[in-house]
């Protein structure tokens, strides 16, 4: 396994948003499969400064720190909240300091994330800048650059006019540059591929790659009893609980939830569940409403053993939402066994099958459809077990420890194509840990050699394959060398002397294999010229032929090569069609001594 090093880069962080927990999560994950990963962001968690901006005056340009909740590496850049497009935080001269930070931590890895900001347009425009700057002799160590937008419907019923036109150009001209430049374009959901291959992405870099069960936080509170938390929160045991959880914004539609719980409020043996945190005059609404129902719980924002005790005590997760790109909160409720009701928007539709792991409604507004989905479910045990069953089935293989772990392997093979190494057999790349690239590589016959910037690799064989590597360094001495195929010369003239004795030889043989040879000699000279079966011809020159042939054979096979003397090793023959690659070996072995 290559060791890699990742920047996984977000404009911000958060305890809360989907978006931003997935690049956390992938922070996490890549330091735990042994890599070195860091997450590249702002000076914002969610939408506040955390770090003062004077604070990187003096610097690089960024600052090295850590996290005791988040608990991943950050490196945190200079940005500012942006006034266009809405909602979203800039970095400040980023290409500049993203180039610091791949030079300081040797990153050869860059997962950008989210859309209709700068990041992830300059971190293409920077992975371009190397690609042609090695292309061109510069080598740098190749990069390789992923893009994961979570991509959500440009819909009119959540952007007024302007931002939705703006959104659709920042589609077509920064987005389509990016799939271009990005090895892989990771999609939450295939209806999201289909999406990316529309507006110019190419099927083989999709990715499928649906954010994640972050599996971890549920085996640190597997122990977790929901007594006390039914306790806390006044819930009867046996009562059963429909909750919602996400954050509290109008595209989310929590309010949908909470009509829902108005209309089944006479059900004494169902009880509703809002968490999530909201800061806006919305979320304040959604508060007094469901503070004014006697049915309905409102946690606001929660920490992570509180989610997996609300998950652990529900019955059925709700979600009304207008717009979704995927819903990382439905697949942690599958994952502990609970169905969803869901508006079915986007990517939801693909979370949750309508009669598998869930029931689907009618749309975002759908409350009879949402109440007759939740009774449906209560009257009807089985059904529920079924669909229980099946919602776990799937989220187990959902897990963000499986994903990361499918996408290290992904990431590896682009590794082994942007290095240049792939013309390295498999075994041998194994081998490599610290991460390597190529500079040249050459081919003739069955050899083939592969120059990186460490040591050169030599490829001989095709079926008995042998690869033997060299560090320049090792490489003690380079020798011009004629070859001559000696084999071929031998062989000839023992064929030759072996005609000229032959008639000496006849004694020893029996008659009846004397007699074949002469029934084949005979039908040779039926088939020749009368001039070709003199008896001179026949018992001097056909003798002579093999010899001649490996004669021939001996001057055409002649060929000039080089021979490679190393520390520890026999010499090691190259044809002279690597002519190129001894220059260029040449020049790496000069370069690496000290004049």
């Amino acid at each position: 396994m290559i060791k890699m090093r990742l920047g996984i880069i977000m404009y911000q962080t958060s305890t809360s948003k989907g978006q931003e927990l997935v690049a956390q999560r992938m922070v996490r994950e890549f330091n735990r499969l042994g890599h070195k990963a860091y997450l590249i962001t702002s000076l914002f968690h969610d939408g506040r400064e955390v770090v003062p901006a004077e604070s990187l005056k003096n610097g690089p340009g960024y600052l090295h720190t850590g996290d005791s909740v988040l608990k991943i590496p950050l490196l945190r850049v200079d940005s500012y909240i942006a006034k266009w497009p809405p909602r979203r935080i800039i970095f400040r001269d980023f290409i500049h300091t993203l180039e610091s930070i791949v030079d300081k931590f040797e990153l050869n890895v860059l997962i950008t994330h989210s859309t209709l900001w700068n990041g992830p347009e300059e971190a293409a425009k920077f992975v371009t800048w190397r690609r042609d700057m090695r292309n061109l002799g510069g080598y740098q160590d190749p990069i390789v650059l992923c893009h994961m937008s979570h991509l959500q419907e440009a819909s009119p019923q959540r952007y007024s006019l302007p931002e939705l036109t703006f959104r659709t150009a920042w589609n077509k001209f920064s987005l389509s540059k990016i799939m271009e430049t990005a090895n892989l374009i990771l999609v939450v959901t295939p209806f999201e591929k289909k999406s990316m291959v529309k507006m110019g992405g190419k099927p083989e870099k999709c990715f499928l790659f649906p954010g994640g069960v972050d599996n971890e936080v549920f085996l640190h509170f597997a122990t977790e009893d929901t007594t006390d938390f039914l306790k806390r929160h006044n819930i009867s045991p046996g009562t059963r609980i429909v909750s919602y959880l996400g954050t509290i914004e109008e595209r989310k539609n929590p309010m949908a939830v909470l009509k829902v719980a108005e209309k089944l409020k006479e059900r004494h043996d169902l009880h509703f569940i809002l968490a999530g945190k909201g800061d806006s005059a919305y979320s304040q609404e959604v508060e007094r409403m469901a503070r004014s129902l006697p049915n309905v719980t409102y946690m606001g924002e929660i920490d992570e053993k509180e989610k997996v005790q609300l998950i652990k005590a529900s019955y059925l997760n709700i979600l009304m939402s207008r717009l979704e790109a995927l819903g990382i909160a439905q697949l942690e409720f599958m994952y502990c066994g609970v169905p969803v009701i869901t508006s079915a928007t986007g990517g939801q539709s693909w979370v949750v099958q309508d009669g598998v792991e869930g029931l689907h409604v009618r749309g975002a507004d759908d409350i009879d459809g949402a109440c007759n989905a939740i009774i449906q479910l209560l009257e009807n045990d089985n059904k529920y077990s079924q669909m229980s069953a099946n919602a776990q089935k799937k989220a187990i293989n959902l897990t963000i420890t499986r994903l990361a772990g499918e996408l290290d392997a992904a990431i590896e093979i682009e590794m082994m194509k942007e290095s240049g190494l792939a013309g390295i057999p498999t075994e041998v790349q194994a081998t490599l840990v610290t991460p390597e690239y190529a500079l040249k590589t050459w081919t003739a016959g069955t050899s083939g050699i592969v120059a990186t910037n460490r040591r050169v690799f030599i490829r001989q064989g095709v079926i008995s394959r042998t690869v033997t590597e060299l560090r320049y360094a090792d490489i003690k001495s380079i020798e011009h060398s004629r070859r001559y195929p000696w084999k071929a010369l031998l062989l000839g003239a023992a064929i030759s002397v072996f005609f000229l004795i032959a008639p000496s030889l006849r004694p020893f043989f029996s008659r009846v294999f004397v007699a074949q040879i002469d029934s084949w000699i005979n039908g040779i000279a039926l088939s020749t010229p009368t001039w070709l079966t003199s008896d001179m011809i026949t018992q001097f020159l056909l003798p002579l032929l093999p010899l001649i042939i490996a004669i021939v054979v001996f001057l055409l096979g002649t060929r000039l090569g080089f021979n490679l003397y190393g520390s520890g090793i026999k010499p090691m023959h190259l044809p002279g069609r690597f002519k190129e690659a001894i220059g260029f070996i040449r020049d790496r072995i000069d370069s690496s001594v000290p004049d």
